[in-house]
């Protein structure tokens, strides 16, 4: 971990300013085994904060002449099926996907007490004729609370899937008004082992709502992802929202 900015600002109570620091090649270089000042492909994390112990961070992937990416190569196997780009509609009355499956999640795999239960209720999003319905609550007593839905795409769950062809995760929904999680597991941010799962919010208000991730904003090429997650997390209480034309494209 090096230090590569620093700038000491004086502020009064209250007041806000923003302060740039400019990423340069010279910013992200080392030294090669001659001594030689250099670049290499690979993942930077780069935090910023107040103090060591106060930072918010993100990753920034460097990209080599050849595409390589330090990143491990994917073995994870392409899902029968995942040619399309629509996984589920659920206009057929059934929570089912075009390749890999639904599945109700929830804290109790860790010991917790939430719970969550996935139907196809009709309409659906833009006058289509089925949604999911995602419905349960979410109980104090363990250190993450949650529950909700979980795709996973590969043959077994939390298999590992290669969709390093697709890039961009989409899907319609609709709810309680309360605000809900997406979280992406992959083979090397599961939660169980490493690097905690990559994670953002979404909002299921009283009318449908078409939500767009590219698989960036969860610093993933989708080539081992083994789970998507709909969630409702931390804050204890029952829940229940929708989503509908879940697209991974």
């Amino acid at each position: 971990m090096q230090l590569k900015g620093f700038e000491r600002i004086s502020l009064k109570p209250g007041e806000k300013r923003t302060v740039t620091f400019n990423v340069t090649p010279e910013s992200l270089s080392i030294l090669n085994i001659d001594m030689h000042r250099v670049v290499e492909p690979g993942v930077f994390d780069m935090m910023v904060g107040p103090s060591s112990d106060k930072t918010s961070s993100v990753r920034l992937t460097v990209t080599g002449i050849g595409g390589e990416t330090g990143r491990p190569a994917a073995t994870a196997p392409v899902p029968v099926g995942s040619e399309a780009n629509m996984v589920s509609n659920f206009d057929e009355g059934k929570v089912k996907a075009a390749y890999g499956m639904w599945i109700p999640a929830s804290d109790t795999m860790n010991g917790g007490k939430s719970t969550s239960k996935l139907d196809v209720v009709e309409p659906g999003a833009a006058n289509t004729k089925g949604a999911m319905q995602i419905t349960g609550e979410v109980v104090a007593g363990g250190p993450f609370l949650f529950a909700g839905a979980l795709f996973s795409p590969g043959a077994a769950p939390m298999k590992p899937a290669n969709l390093a062809k697709k890039n961009t995760i989409s899907f319609w929904a609709k709810g309680d008004g309360k605000t809900y999680t997406l979280i992406l597991l992959t083979e090397a941010r599961s939660g169980q082992s490493g690097e905690a799962p990559a994670m953002t919010s979404f909002t299921a208000g009283p009318e449908w709502k078409q939500y767009t991730f590219p698989f960036s904003t969860f610093d993933t090429d989708g080539s081992d992802l083994s789970g998507i997650g709909f969630i409702r997390a931390q804050e204890p209480g029952k829940f229940q929202f929708q989503i509908d034309e879940v697209e991974i494209k």
